[in-house]
């Protein structure tokens, strides 16, 4: 067999298995040639078939260690000369410039030379484990030139230089700086040990002087400028950092360079950021400075365990307002300024969670927090937010739309939420709701109705059962009085009084039953007619007249004029007396109306008031006595027609809102509750020790009330003397159900 090879020069004969040493040597001088050719810019004559030939009959007459080597020394004389001539003699600001250049040169170099050599990589190359010929050049590019005496520590000089001068805003040539390092990036990419060159000879260096860079930027910056200023500072340089990582540094050094960045602008500094007395968080908070604040959010969002910090912080400052609101006494003494309070300051504080902090779950919920603590500090939060209401739904809302009842309506529901104790106020929103529909002064049934769907959709149907059986009663109270009408007209041809009557169901209602006083004949006369008129329609009903529930209009005489007069019931029965009398004694009063001593007192104070004197009072006294004389003033004036005796507050009421935040019929209820839950979960366990118990009773209740470890021992207590329960003999902690 024979084959035959040329290189640019004369061919060769000779045997396959004959080809001497003088021979591969002769034929690799060819080459040689050619790939010197290669190197100093002279391609375009070569004969690549006639290359490849040769090299490709090297490897198959086994001298691929010859040609091998040849190649690799051949790039190596031409990399020591170009270090030589060219790297060693550049300065620092045509470095960068010289190493890229001829880095490009030697990665088109290397390409031309591998595909001569391709049959050697995928023989030779894979039989002696040699790495490939492109890899081998890269990796002399590294050693010879790139490693070369003191290159290293030279490159590393300029760019980090270069990048130094960048952040103090100066023009470099930022794709220059992109090559180089992505030549240090490839050059490490080489096998057989892949030298992490761009690591060691940059970015280790670079992440460091970046960490210490920003540590005297930021100490120095900071202790010279507000908050809001240093928050302006490095969000501008996180933004040029990412810039700058997009346009020339690796991706691995991304997260790396974030990372420094945020520890030494974000981390370390944002507890002081948060806490600074002057301009921090709190600052930022009570102005609403909401760009400055977002600013941070965004920011801190970087390091997202530092956004505690941030909640923390707004969650103290709302508890600490919230607190002040709850000790002011000018609060106490108007329960309606507290709740507008409240409600002014979770509006204020949840826009800026929803602006500033982008509606983040966990400040949202920093802040529910806080709201629940200190609306809960005072256990009256309850009455007063039900007092809330009724002020509300008695007069605020007559000329709001639509749109801002439903707004109005659902801030009041976000504070519900929060309250506790939600027994408490449905007692109190049961007395407020009943006061609204006998004086009929709520302002819309519709908007009233509204607000108990509400206060279900929260609590359930049981929470509103009673508030809503009320409303059925006045509906159906409504045609009972039309009826009455109808039938009142025939039956007297429309003589004496009008009355109109609420007939409600006592389950529903939150009043206890008084004894009626003695109404005026007139009055007693049509009342009875209507009594007589509701039984023959509901056979087997018992009434029982509410007097002190009721209101009645007056016509009144005085000298110069009529007046019509809106009294309560009472009032009515003390005023008609003064048609047959003109004066009387408190005694004489007391007597002709059986209205009880305490509710007398009260109704003829308010008739007797400075501001009123439609009765006048002798003496001239607060206190009443039996002896005081009541003459009706003949004399009253008022610039109305129709005139609203306001009534006194009785001196009870007044303590009871000061000194029992919890109803006694509340109180009573949750003794039962507490009993009905303890049953019901030990007659499911059969057996549970104490702390289980009662945390499994508070977890059952908790949506009506808190119930406290105390009460829940006392019913235990109770419901062990009852036999529902008992004591294991063995453990004192551990109870058992008793069927």
């Amino acid at each position: 067999m024979s084959s035959s090879g040329s290189g640019g020069g004369p061919g060769f004969t000779f045997n396959h298995n004959d080809m001497t040493l003088e021979q591969a040597q002769a034929i690799w001088s060819l080459l040689r040639k050619g790939i010197m050719e290669i190197q100093n810019g002279n391609a375009s004559t070569l004969r690549y078939e006639e290359l490849y030939r040769n090299a490709y009959t090297l490897v198959l007459h086994k001298h691929g260690p010859l040609l091998y080597d040849g190649v690799a020394q051949t790039i190596l004389d031409k990399l020591e000369s170009i270090a030589q001539t060219k790297i060693d003699n550049a300065s620092d600001d045509q470095l960068l410039r010289v190493l890229t250049a001829e880095w490009e040169k030697h990665k088109l170099i290397m390409t031309m030379i591998r595909d001569v050599l391709m049959y050697m990589d995928k023989t030779f190359c894979e039989r002696d484990s040699r790495i490939p010929v492109f890899a081998m050049g890269i990796n002399l590019f590294r050693t010879t030139i790139i490693g070369r005496g003191s290159c290293p520590e030279k490159l590393q000089s300029v760019l980090l230089r270069s990048i130094y001068r960048e952040r103090h805003h100066e023009v470099i040539e930022q794709d220059l700086i992109k090559h180089c390092l992505a030549m240090l990036v490839e050059c490490g990419n080489c096998p057989p040990d892949h030298p992490r060159i761009y690591e060691e000879y940059f970015e280790k260096q670079f992440l460091e002087e970046t960490r210490q860079f920003y540590r005297r930027e930021s100490a120095e910056f900071i202790s010279q400028n507000t908050v809001p200023d240093y928050l302006r500072k490095i969000e501008m340089r996180l933004n040029e950092e990412d810039s700058r990582a997009d346009h020339y540094l690796h991706d691995d050094t991304k997260p790396k360079l974030r990372a420094v960045c945020h520890d030494e602008l974000i981390t370390n500094y944002a507890q002081t950021l948060v806490d600074n007395p002057n301009t921090g968080c709190v600052f930022l908070l009570e102005h609403s400075m909401i760009d400055d604040l977002h600013r941070m959010y965004i920011l801190f969002k970087r390091v997202p365990s530092t956004l505690a910090i941030v909640s923390d912080c707004m969650k103290s400052l709302v508890r600490q307002v919230g607190e002040a609101y709850v000790a002011d006494p000018e609060n106490k003494k108007n329960p309606c300024k507290f709740v507008q309070s409240v409600l002014d300051l979770r509006a204020k504080f949840y826009g800026t969670v929803e602006k500033a902090f982008d509606g983040d779950r966990s400040f949202a919920r920093s802040l529910k927090e806080a709201f629940e603590h200190f609306i809960n500090i005072d256990s009256r939060a309850a009455q007063y937010l039900s007092l809330y209401i009724d002020g509300m739904l008695k007069k605020g809302l007559r000329a709001a739309g639509e749109d801002e009842i439903e707004m109005r309506l659902e801030e009041i529901v976000t504070i519900f939420r929060l309250i506790t104790d939600k027994d408490v106020f449905e007692e109190f929103y049961k007395i407020h709701l009943a006061s609204r529909l006998l004086t009929r002064t709520q302002a819309s049934d519709d908007v009233e109705k509204s607000m108990i769907a509400k206060l279900k959709a929260e609590c359930g149907h049981q929470f509103t059962s009673k508030l809503e059986g009320m409303f059925k009663n006045i509906d159906l109270s409504t045609e009972i009085n039309r009826g009455f009408q109808l039938w009142f007209q025939g039956a007297s041809a429309g003589k004496g009084p009008q009355i109109y009557v609420n007939v409600l169901t006592s389950g529903f209602w939150p009043f206890p039953e008084s004894p009626p006083c003695a109404l005026p004949q007139l009055v007693a006369s049509t009342a009875e007619m209507f009594a007589s008129f509701y039984r023959s329609k509901h056979a087997g009903h018992k009434i029982t007249w509410q007097t002190s529930l009721g209101t009645a209009e007056l016509q009144a005489r005085f000298n110069k004029g009529k007046k019509e007069l809106i009294v309560h019931t009472y009032q009515m029965c003390i005023l008609m007396l003064f048609n047959n009398n003109d004066k009387l004694s408190y005694a004489d009063i007391l007597s002709f109306t059986a209205i009880p001593h305490a509710e007398l007192q009260r109704h003829l104070l308010s008739l007797a008031h400075p501001k009123v004197k439609v009765l006048l009072k002798s003496p001239n006294t607060k206190k009443i006595e039996p002896d005081h004389m009541f003459m009706y003033n003949t004399e009253y004036t008022s610039c109305l027609y129709r005139i609203k005796i306001p009534l006194l507050a009785a001196a009870s009421e007044a303590a009871a809102v000061q000194e029992q935040p919890v109803p006694p019929a509340v109180m009573e209820a949750r003794k039962n509750r507490v009993d009905a839950a303890i049953v019901r979960i030990l007659k499911a366990r059969r057996t549970l020790e104490h702390s289980l118990l009662v945390a499994e009773v508070h977890k059952q209740l908790h949506a009506r009330f808190s119930a406290e470890p105390q009460l829940i021992k006392r019913r235990i207590e109770a419901l062990i003397e009852r036999e529902y329960l008992e004591r294991d003999k063995d453990d004192r902690r551990m109870y058992h159900y008793l069927a």
